[in-house]
């Protein structure tokens, strides 16, 4: 993000795409390690949501105690010892620290029961595995918190507005650590108060969050700033009354069914390459996640 260059890592709330805290760190820390600082941010009773590039058993441990629910992907050759099948087709298995990643003078993490989830999304191969402290599954079903946790890639949404519509420059204007840290937190504040706004505007036209145009309110914001009409308290009030309407009909389709195909333009990975002409993405029937009951045979 410009130079000196950065890590942010952020906690955002998928419902209204919010950011809800961040971090900042050097680029060339990992995101595991720069995370840390974000968990004594999570409220109690929050669920956390987060990819399997994130999971550790001691953070694991250390959020559960200061009361925060969690639902994470893992790799699938982990939570291997099963304890109990459930009637919904999870089932509770143990997780204990890796007897090879030991450093010196270090203690080992407790083992921890969690509950694993399989399922499949319609249209791929691939077997997505969960684990979540929600062992109750009756109060908790496994297919919903499947369906949840597909949801979990809106917060590209969030990032996208921050780094594409709301930044604009491909750098940062800055040129010294405190100037970076300073300028990524002012955009992390107007992006908060703009999602504010967008919340506002979809409670005053009874519509949800994610219906609202970043982009449009973006636009409202900056022409009111700029506009000649003075710092009255009058004219502020109805300058916020127009742009909320304004806002509040510019309403999206519905984005939960977006889908967009795992290819790159230039092939460095698994995934396949796109076509000359291939759209980046579709729009196709919502999401439909089928769950793996393998243990059921059992």
């Amino acid at each position: 993000m410009g130079y000196p260059q950065a890590r942010v890592v952020a906690v955002a709330e998928c419902s209204s795409h919010a950011v809800l805290d961040a971090v900042i760190g050097g680029f060339k820390e990992s995101e595991c390690i720069v995370s840390d600082a974000l968990d004594a941010h999570v409220g109690k009773g929050t669920l956390l949501l987060a990819d399997r590039g994130l999971w550790g058993l001691a953070r694991w441990h250390r959020l559960r105690e200061q009361g925060t629910h969690l639902l994470w992907r893992i790799e699938r050759r982990k939570a291997r010892r099963v304890q109990d099948v459930l009637p919904d087709g999870s089932y509770l298995a143990r997780i204990e620290a890796n007897k090879h990643s030991k450093a010196t003078g270090t203690v080992k993490a407790p083992p921890a029961l969690v509950r694993v989830i399989e399922y499949r999304v319609d249209g791929q191969v691939g077997i997505v595995r969960l684990i979540t402290s929600l062992t109750d599954h009756e109060k908790y079903p496994a297919a919903e918190l499947a369906v949840l946790y597909a949801r979990r890639w809106e917060i590209e949404l969030v990032f996208d507005e921050i780094k594409t519509h709301q930044r604009g420059r491909p750098v940062l204007r800055s040129q010294t650590p405190d100037g970076v840290r300073q300028e990524i937190y002012a955009h992390l504040i107007v992006h908060h108060a703009t999602r504010d706004l967008l919340d506002e505007a979809a409670r005053l036209h009874r519509s949800t969050a994610e219906r609202t145009s970043f982009t449009r309110a973006l636009h409202v914001v900056r022409r009111t700033v700029i506009s000649p009409s003075g710092f009255s308290p009058s004219a502020r009030r109805r300058d916020r009354r127009l742009g909320l309407s304004e806002i509040g009909r510019s309403l999206l389709p519905r984005r939960r069914s977006r889908d967009c195909a795992r290819k790159i333009r230039s092939c460095t990975t698994g995934y396949g390459s796109k076509t000359p002409g291939e759209p980046s993405s579709r729009w196709r029937l919502p999401v439909v996640v089928t769950l793996n009951h393998r243990w059921h045979d059992h």
